[in-house]
């Protein structure tokens, strides 16, 4: 097992890496907002409200009601018209030290708020051997598609905290 100051600078390494590659890349549907017809998806965090999530944000573990451990994860969609739509989530320890995790769920939109955005609001995303992940770096990446063909995606990579009640750390 890595040290602490180990996994801190593969940490630090991993987010100079990601935010490298984001302004060499454009941010890809990530900048700006679109223009008519076009689509865009934000990646939040949030249990009851959209939070907007930065690159090298930190997240806290929450201690679910079944003893597992997740991060709250939210989507919104511009120029998203379905309100049902299948939500895949990947989570990856930034310097993919760990195989990613995978989940696909049904999801129902909300309506459009004010600037036509449909949200998903408080994905439960559960974490493997959380212990191990405290004050590691997190790839988060987000796909939201329907039915009728419309594909969006987001990625953000965050720094996860031990939250309120931290799990035992891993040894």
């Amino acid at each position: 097992m890595a040290s602490p100051s180990t996994r801190a600078l593969r940490s630090a390494a991993a987010l100079v890496l990601a935010l490298a590659s984001t302004a060499a890349a454009g941010c890809g549907a990530e900048t700006g907002r679109p223009g008519e017809g076009e689509t865009h998806l934000e990646l939040g965090s949030g249990s009851w409200r959209f939070e907007p999530l930065e690159d090298g944000q930190a997240v806290d573990l929450v201690r679910g009601a079944q003893g597992g451990w997740h991060i709250w994860i939210s989507v919104r969609a511009e120029g998203f018209a379905e309100s049902q739509a299948v939500l895949e989530l990947e989570t990856q320890v930034a310097d993919e030290s760990r195989p990613p995790q995978h989940t696909e769920v049904e999801v129902r939109l909300e309506r459009p708020d004010a600037e036509g955005r449909r949200a998903f609001i408080g994905w439960p995303a559960i974490l493997a051997e959380p212990g191990c992940l405290m004050g590691e770096m997190l790839r988060v990446t987000a796909t939201l598609r329907d039915d009728a063909g419309t594909r969006v995606e987001a990625e953000r990579y965050v720094t996860v905290m031990g939250g309120d009640d931290p799990p035992t750390a891993c040894e």
